[in-house]
């Protein structure tokens, strides 16, 4: 299928959905008249909304007619401007995210569009990718089996490592706000901690739909709050960070993820904040971070991380100076 197409195949099950929701039952005669198409392509956009979940429900009488059991287009967020803003930036972040612009990610893309009033809705309509593959297994199976409180038999590729097999529970899933990867959150069979994975380094993935996960205590609240990405948890240190006169205005005009406090000093300004550590107590994430300012920051405490930053910048004179 062409990009147009697809394009044109999208736009008319937007329009789809909304004569659905808002003036179903309509027959697929009708349907195809109001969208301009043959009721063969009709038949084929219904099968593809149930099939991707969509309640779509006929009346008895021939012909017969469809309609949406739950039509999701929002009257607040037609008529508030806020709410229709947030709902364009979820629709934009989503399209952003999107690894591969499979079906489903353009349905749930639609969705959101749908909320929007007409005037943003053309414009969102216009920057959608077009669906271009399925939703990958893997993403499905886990999604599956944390909505269904199952249990999953998968193996998985830790970097450096061979692949390992197990059973696990999961309890969250989260996208990473820096690289907007998709994690997962699970506690493997035998283990007492939560651990996060990647969802790109799993190599397979199967529900045990005879089981059910028990009931696992995990706050995302408490676990994440003040992550940099996806390390969070209560473990961290304080980190003192010096910027220059050059870095303040891009620094000081925010509050930063586990912020202590931030202040003005001469011509510099200095951060203070809580680093989450990893599983082997360092403070990658914020790391990484620092390592964008270049020379225009300077770790001062505490002394520790200030050697790591140290060490690291020697290492790469080290190698430009080979």
């Amino acid at each position: 299928m062409t990009v147009t197409r697809r394009r044109a195949q999208g736009s008319r099950l937007l329009r789809l959905i909304t004569l659905l929701s808002e003036e179903g039952p309509l027959t697929t005669a009708r349907l195809a008249e109001r969208l301009d198409c043959q009721q063969q392509e009709i038949q084929r956009d219904l099968r593809l909304l149930i099939s991707e979940g969509r309640e779509v429900l006929r009346t008895n009488e021939r012909p017969a007619r469809y309609f949406l059991a739950h039509p999701w287009k929002s009257a607040e967020a037609q008529q508030d401007p806020v709410r229709a803003v947030i709902h364009h930036a979820l629709l934009r972040l989503l399209h952003h995210h999107s690894p591969t612009p499979s079906r489903l990610y353009h349905e749930t893309l639609l969705e959101l569009t749908g909320q929007l009033p007409k005037s943003l809705q053309d414009v969102a309509l216009r920057s959608l990718a077009p669906p271009g593959g399925e939703t990958p297994r893997i993403l499905e199976t886990l999604a599956a089996a944390w909505c269904w409180g199952q249990p999953v038999r998968f193996t998985y590729q830790a970097p450096g490592g061979k692949p390992k097999t197990g059973d696990a529970d999961v309890v969250f899933m989260e996208i990473n706000r820096n690289n907007l990867d998709w994690y997962v959150f699970a506690r493997r069979r035998g283990e007492v901690q939560v651990k996060s994975f990647h969802l790109s380094r799993f190599v397979d993935a199967v529900r045990l739909a005879a089981e059910t996960s028990p009931k696992i205590s995990f706050d995302p609240w408490g676990e994440l709050d003040g992550a940099w990405g996806i390390i969070g948890g209560r473990e961290h240190c304080e980190v003192t960070l010096q910027f220059t006169q050059e870095a303040q205005p891009y620094v000081a005009y925010r509050r930063w993820p586990g912020q202590v406090a931030g202040e003005v000093q001469g011509s510099c300004y200095v951060l203070r904040l809580k680093a989450p550590l990893n599983r082997d107590q360092l403070p990658v994430e914020v790391l990484a971070w620092i390592r964008g300012w270049g020379p225009r920051v300077e770790v001062l405490a505490p002394d520790w991380v200030r050697e790591l930053w140290l060490e690291e910048a020697r290492e790469v004179l080290r190698h430009y100076d080979s």
